[in-house]
């Protein structure tokens, strides 16, 4: 195959793609030159036949230039040019397909506005607006309408109506209020997500600074005494600062999420989406952690009500992530909910992260299989899925041995834990309290195992020495470990 810029970003054009560009190439418009599109043409049917590979200069330019002895320089420009028209062909294509059609309506406008098409643009822009006001409340939504009042501020403006141009700049901070409380909002559930879920934090937090030197509380007493334009909505976002800001806000929590399920008609499925995922969930999950059994519950519930409401993988919303999917299984196993998460397993892993998707759904059935006591399928499960990474790695080993321990399979166990150890010592990206967390659920199934295989060479007081070491560690499930030590102490001793 010939090493050529043209060929390789031609070679990634599907077959549609092949045919647009073979119209744009052939349009007078973008190009004159008919050498070029014989030579495309050779090039595509090579490509449709599999055969590119075969090619070279030399065939190429004979097909071109038939009964003409080979020039290499004007076969180094033909190619040149060839490789200028697919990367512009690449960028018209892109505007076509991508562009959206409210962006296409504000080009619009801004060309009749320089033009002088005066009713023109009073009519692109009624059309614009109505448009815009019939959509549900997304991310672009008042960021579109302040564009939009932007556009007529300026037109009004530059033709000296000082009347319609000031009512236009008032519209324009109107819906930039909101769009501003908005990304404060989303900044805010950002920091808190790097902050509890990566343990991240920048060195000098501005957005948290300005939050704390501002009375939200009492901004937002005043927004619901008045009547401003995208009153619930601000109330929504304003209440979500308060809520990421401080701390056990539950009852922020529960009014904002009645406040959400009742209006989830007015908005789109993305905002939606960010909405119960990136605020509600950020929330629940924190006072999960804490050890609230309530929120542990109402998160589970509210993963449900989110699976229900929004549409996965579709309308602005991506794939679903790997922790959540699991996570949705094992919280509903926790709290006895086996066969919703058996159901759900199987009708979301087609909206599941494709590159994880398998590994997903066979590690889901293999929890699955545990909680049902089949720890036999539950191996068979583990012995398909895939190590995508580090943290599928750690969760199958801890089934591994669940399944082990379970089954009464020692020898196994007994070299799992050994190989699991060796994992931990050799993995340099672990901190140093994550590390430790791990030794401690090793060392504890170590001695679940000991025990269990040999109980004759335990005491009660070897016993209680295991179980005080359980209850002083970090390890978890902790009251699994815990109940399993207490069943061997009540048969043993």
């Amino acid at each position: 195959m010939i090493k050529n810029k043209a060929i390789e970003v031609i070679s990634t054009l599907s077959e549609p793609e092949l045919k647009e560009f073979s119209l744009f190439l052939e349009s007078p418009y973008f190009n004159s030159n008919k050498s070029l599109i014989k030579l495309f043409n050779e090039i595509r049917k090579a490509l449709l036949a599999g055969s590119v590979a075969k090619l070279t200069e030399e065939l190429l330019y004979g097909k071109i230039f038939k009964g003409k002895k080979f020039n290499y320089g004007i076969m180094k420009n033909l190619m040149s040019e060839l490789f200028k028209q697919a990367e512009k062909f690449l960028v018209i294509n892109l505007n076509n397909n991508a562009l959206l059609d409210i962006d296409r309506q504000f080009l619009l406008l801004g060309e009749l506005e320089r033009r002088g098409l005066d009713d023109h643009f009073r009519h692109t822009f009624s059309k614009t607006r109505e448009t815009i006001e019939n959509r549900k409340i997304s991310s672009s939504y008042y960021e579109n309408s302040g564009r939009l009042y932007e556009t007529a501020k300026d037109f009004h403006r530059n033709r000296s109506n000082i009347k319609e141009y000031s009512e236009n700049a008032i519209n324009v901070i109107e819906y930039t209020f909101p769009a501003l409380v908005s990304m404060l909002a989303d900044g805010n559930a950002m920091l808190y997500t790097a902050e509890h879920s990566a343990n991240y934090k920048p060195e000098i937090d501005l957005l948290k600074e300005f939050i704390a030197r501002i009375n939200i509380k009492d901004f937002t007493g005043f927004v619901e005494s008045s009547s401003v334009k995208n009153k619930e909505d601000i109330l929504i976002k304003l209440n979500f600062i308060m809520l990421l800001s401080g701390s056990n806000n539950d009852e922020i929590y529960y009014k904002l999420r009645d406040v959400i399920f009742s209006n989830a008609a007015i908005y789109s499925n993305q905002m939606l989406y960010t909405l119960m995922n990136n605020y509600l969930l950020l929330y629940a999950e924190k006072r999960a952690s804490e050890g609230s059994a309530e929120f542990f519950a109402e998160k589970f519930s509210l993963l449900k009500k989110m699976f229900t409401l929004v549409k996965m993988n579709s309308d602005g919303v991506g794939c679903i992530f790997l922790s959540s999917y699991l996570d949705t299984v094992l919280s509903g196993i926790k709290l006895g909910e086996t066969e919703y998460v058996s159901v759900f397993a199987e009708k979301f892993r087609k909206d599941v992260d494709p590159s994880v998707r398998d590994v997903a759904y066979r590690l889901a059935r293999a929890y699955i299989f545990a909680a049902e006591g089949d720890y036999e399928a539950c191996l068979k499960e583990l012995a398909r899925t895939g190590q995508a990474d580090f943290h599928i790695k750690l969760r199958t080993k801890f089934l591994y041995l669940r399944c082990c321990y379970e089954l009464g399979l020692f020898e196994q166990g007994f070299s799992m834990i050994d190989s699991f150890k060796k994992f931990v010592a050799d993995t340099k990206e672990l901190h140093p309290d994550f590390r430790k967390k791990l030794n401690d659920s090793i060392k504890a199934y170590s001695g679940l195992f000991r025990i269990y295989s040999s109980p004759e060479k335990f005491s009660a007081d070897k016993l209680d020495k295991q179980i005080s070491f359980v209850k002083s560690s970090l390890i978890s499930p902790k009251a699994w470990y815990l109940d399993e030590l207490d069943k061997l102490k009540k048969k043993y001793y």
